[in-house]
């Protein structure tokens, strides 16, 4: 048997082969995901399985675990027998995957725990899609949450609001272009929408910002890699990464 189960749950162990997927689940889980962190822990916890009149076993909960299991290659994962007509057993699919949607992070507390781990756990983090951006998401809007009396932690994502943005985008002689707010506009909201650059004498600039899109997954982890290595070099100075990067391009470019 290959398999990575706790030690208490080896009298659980059944074989892959024999379980069957729920039909027609509507949870869409991260398989990636879940096999980083078995592959780093082990499963600690069984699926949940309902067994059929031909020998085999519906996963009524742990659809993904068992994808997760099968792509490192185990034969043999652990699992708990539910006893249940088949709405019964639908029902406890449907309630195992809601209860999990009505949760959420909170960004604050996730940012200390994820601190804590990230430079001893950085290929897990990888794994968990807790890259160096999405941990800088999290630590600015943690610093926004505790600046609000009574705010909540629950992360919100800006909508873009293209007819403000498309009114000050301008082209200058290179035909370069760049979006400029003057002191007419709120700079605040134009941060959050889109990137800009502000004339002397205006607000203080907002942070520009790029989408960079890879040709592979290779090409993401090594960008991730290098990110991390950029932030743990003191020869670099700066307290963000961008500023960090902007001394890595004056030390290596002529730009």
């Amino acid at each position: 048997m290959n398999h990575k189960a706790h030690e208490s749950l080896t009298d659980m162990l059944v074989p892959l082969d024999s379980l069957q997927p729920l039909e027609n689940n509507p949870r869409v889980g991260n398989v990636e995901a879940i096999a980083a962190s078995y592959d780093e822990f082990g499963q600690v916890k069984p699926i949940v399985i309902r067994e059929n009149e031909d020998g085999k076993a519906t996963i009524i909960a742990g659809n993904h675990q068992v994808q997760a299991a099968k792509k490192l290659g185990w034969t043999h994962i652990a699992a708990v027998p539910l006893d249940a007509d088949d709405k019964r057993a639908v029902a406890f699919a449907l309630a195992d995957n809601r209860t999990m949607e009505l949760g959420h992070t909170d960004p604050t507390k996730a940012v200390q725990m994820i601190t804590e781990v990230v430079t001893d756990y950085g290929d897990l983090m990888d794994g968990l899609g807790w890259d160096d951006f999405e941990i800088a998401l999290y630590e600015e809007h943690a610093e926004n949450a505790a600046d609000i009396e009574g705010g909540t932690s629950t992360f919100i994502r800006p909508e873009l609001v293209g007819n403000i943005l498309e009114a000050l985008v301008q082209e200058d002689e290179d035909g370069e272009r760049r979006i400029v707010a003057d002191d007419t506009v709120d700079h605040n909201d134009i941060a959050i929408q889109g990137s800009t650059v502000t004339p002397q004498g205006a607000a203080p600039q907002a942070v520009v910002q790029y989408t960079l899109v890879f040709d592979d997954p290779d090409q993401q982890k090594r960008w991730y890699q290098f990110v991390r290595w950029l932030r743990s070099q003191p020869s670099y100075e700066g307290e963000t990464t961008a500023e960090k990067l902007m001394a890595f391009v004056d030390a290596h470019s002529e730009v």
